[in-house]
């Protein structure tokens, strides 16, 4: 998110007075320095509470390492990173450039010692023969995946992989924000403009990676005509970011194997690849019945890891039922083995200042803040709907968000928040005309909000307040902000700026504008946005500054609910200020699925302790009792249901489901005369 620039400078130099002594700082400490230093840095006394909040969330925030599932079957050297002749000069830059933009010096040394763990899970690139890795990393929906995998790709290329190949989702606007993050943080410069960004303004002399994709750019047939070398010829790595779809990665393989494999049977011999596929249980998937040729996406990406001697695959994931489920004795001549992570299952822990499912759906005071429960929406846009229906008026859920939306933009500016970005998603729909509609009504509701408060946002309050709609925005502050800190008075006066610097954007396969948080921050704004999508909003995108969710969906999948949550992530000063609203129903959705997944990450654990791996021991998820599904039924060909005795000894739990039928509730209770 843009901050000011000044007071990042500041902050900058704050923290390397403060980071000799980071173990043992304390807010006392934090504050000495801050007010010790401030003529000498010339910040004003409205700076001070900034700098200490940003100071204590460096030095407070924490990463636990994780946990890795290895295959100890087979022989490998988890070591060979330790070598002398590795310089890691990409990974330096990349931590320079983390710690630039803010990020806690705790969390950057667990993320150098993750990837560093992961890297060594890899293959040393300067073995010889042939050889390959597969695995798989499991994060948080949110939670810095693109942050770790950008880690893993630097230390790679330090280490010696020179072609690196990262399959950003299926959309659009997920492989334009992948292609941003990989500019800034592995390139240094931007791929369009080819202007030095990230670590590439941090050390200008250094060794630029190669690349042919753009943020406005995939691969295709034209790229690989006119990108006419030899991968062998190229002294730096080689890097692209594509999107996973079956056209771009045939072309990628025509070029590869046209390109760089001169006899029909060889493949590319010296050059070690690494293939990072984000979003794995998507799409990568074979999910087609055994004896069928695989799904065409599977295909195509085994091909081209087939085309490589020496090769790693790791896909990244938050949500990894699909990629668990899938069969590991599948291989075919022509394609190689199956896409299951074979060889390692690393399972990431989020930082401690993480805002994910488990504080808001397993935490029960969490989530009675967080969460706004929509009991009128049906009659607007119905859960079952068809792809030609029309919208009515607004709920009043709905506006009620929109309420919300544009003051927790006023108390952001009031918190010295105006330079960034602030967003509200509204997820209903995924059709696309009937997304066009829910945008105008959105729009026609916010014009007559803006012309509300202008009129009325200078007038004292109580004149002010003779206007219905400031009314109603009034009594949503007075009955979920009431507790935030700031007066009436103050967020009446912000308003006008805060609901007339609104933008609203539709987020799908055939937008007609783009949602540009960067375009936006390089000329010093920041961007106000509504959100207004439904299958992009639910993969991988980043909503920056994600305040206010709306999502009234009925997907029954596990992965494709969690993979909704766009809410989660990370909210400095206004977590407070946050707000999700959905059904009741899926509310308790979300709360077992987030249970769901903890015992996956508990179970990961236990195989790592009987020293298990992937292969040979069969992963378990919880099933629900009734409606969901863990995830597609042609993802689960190769799974059964089983039922397990469970221990709770030492354990005090309560059931919170209770089933609706009379007689079912008979047992254990007693009847009116005290009988069992």
């Amino acid at each position: 998110m843009p901050v000011d620039v000044d007071l990042q400078y500041i902050e900058n130099v704050l923290t390397q007075i403060l980071s000799p002594q980071e173990d043992t700082i304390t807010i006392a400490q934090i504050n000495e320095v801050v007010h010790r230093f401030q003529s000498n840095l010339k910040y004003r006394e409205e700076h001070i509470e900034h700098l200490i909040k940003r100071l204590e969330t460096r030095f407070s925030t924490t990463m636990d390492k994780g946990v890795s599932l290895i295959d100890l079957s087979q022989e490998h050297n988890e070591d060979w990173h330790l070598a002398d002749h590795i310089k890691w000069e990409y990974w330096h830059d990349y931590e320079q450039y983390l710690n630039q933009i803010g990020w806690s010096s705790r969390v950057i040394k667990s993320l150098d010692s993750v990837t560093t763990k992961i890297l060594g899970l890899l293959t040393d690139p300067t073995q010889s023969g042939e050889w390959e890795r597969r695995g798989l990393v499991i994060g948080h929906v949110q939670s810095g995946k693109t942050s770790n995998y950008i880690g893993l790709i630097a230390k790679a290329a330090d280490a010696g992989y020179k072609f690196i190949i990262v399959i950003a989702g299926i959309h659009n606007n997920l492989r334009t924000q992948t292609q941003e993050r990989i500019d800034a943080g592995f390139i240094g410069r931007d791929s369009k403009t080819k202007q030095p960004v990230g670590v590439g303004q941090i050390r200008r002399s250094r060794s630029a990676p190669v690349t042919v994709t753009t943020t406005e750019s995939d691969f295709n047939k034209r790229v690989a005509k006119q990108f006419g070398m030899e991968l062998k010829s190229l002294n730096n790595t080689f890097i692209l970011v594509i999107k996973k779809n079956t056209a771009t990665l045939k072309a990628l393989y025509q070029w590869l194997k046209g390109l760089n494999v001169k006899y029909e049977t060889e493949k590319i011999t010296d050059i070690p690849m690494l293939l990072i596929d984000d979003e794995a249980d998507n799409a990568s998937i074979n999910t087609n019945k055994e004896g069928l040729d695989p799904t065409k996406t599977n295909a195509e990406i085994r091909r081209i890891l087939s085309l490589f001697k020496k090769r790693c695959y790791v896909g990244y994931t938050a949500t990894p039922f699909a990629n668990i489920f899938i069969d590991p004795g599948q291989k075919t001549d022509e394609l190689g083995e199956e896409l299951f992570p074979e060889h390692f299952i690393y399972s990431l822990d989020a930082p401690n200042n993480y805002f994910g499912a488990e504080r808001i759906f397993l935490d029960e005071e969490n989530s009675d803040k967080y969460i706004r429960i929509i009991e009128d929406a049906e009659e607007w846009v119905p859960l079952i709907h068809a792809k030609d229906d029309s919208v009515g008026d607004l709920p009043d859920t709905l506006r009620e968000a929109i309420h919300l939306f544009v003051l927790s933009r006023a108390i952001r500016n009031l918190r010295d928040q105006r330079e960034h970005h602030c967003s509200m998603l509204v997820n209903v729909t995924r059709f696309v005309a009937v997304q066009r509609e829910v945008r105008d009504v959105i729009q026609m509701y916010l014009d007559s909000l803006k012309n509300a408060i202008r009129f009325n946002y200078m007038k004292s309050t109580d004149d002010a307040l003779k206007d219905e709609l400031m009314l109603l925005v009034f009594k949503d502050f007075t009955n979920q902000y009431n507790d935030v800190g700031v007066d009436w008075g103050l967020v009446q006066a912000e308003l006008n700026e805060a609901v007339h610097g609104i933008k609203i954007f539709i987020v799908n396969s055939k937008s007609e504008e783009l949602l540009d948080y960067r375009a936006y921050a390089k000329d010093g704004n920041a961007l106000t946005a509504i959100v207004v999508g439904g299958l992009s909003l639910s993969r991988g995108l980043t909503i920056e500054g994600l305040t206010i969710s709306y999502i009234y969906r009925n997907s029954k999948m596990y992965d494709t609910l969690m993979q909704m949550g766009r809410w989660f992530g990370y909210r400095y000063n206004y977590e407070d200020l946050c707000r999700v609203y959905m059904s009741d129903e899926s509310r308790g959705w979300y709360t077992y699925i987030a249970d769901a997944i903890e015992g996956l990450r508990e179970q990961i654990i236990r195989m790592r302790r009987e020293g298990k791996n992937p292969r040979d021991f069969g992963l378990y998820v919880k099933a629900h009792p009734d409606t969901l599904m863990v995830t597609a039924l042609n993802k689960m060909r190769h799974t059964d249901k089983r039922k397990f005795d469970v221990s709770y000894d030492g354990k005090l739990v309560e059931t919170f489901i209770l089933p609706l039928a009379s007689g079912s509730l008979a047992l254990g209770m007693y009847d009116n005369e005290g009988n069992d």
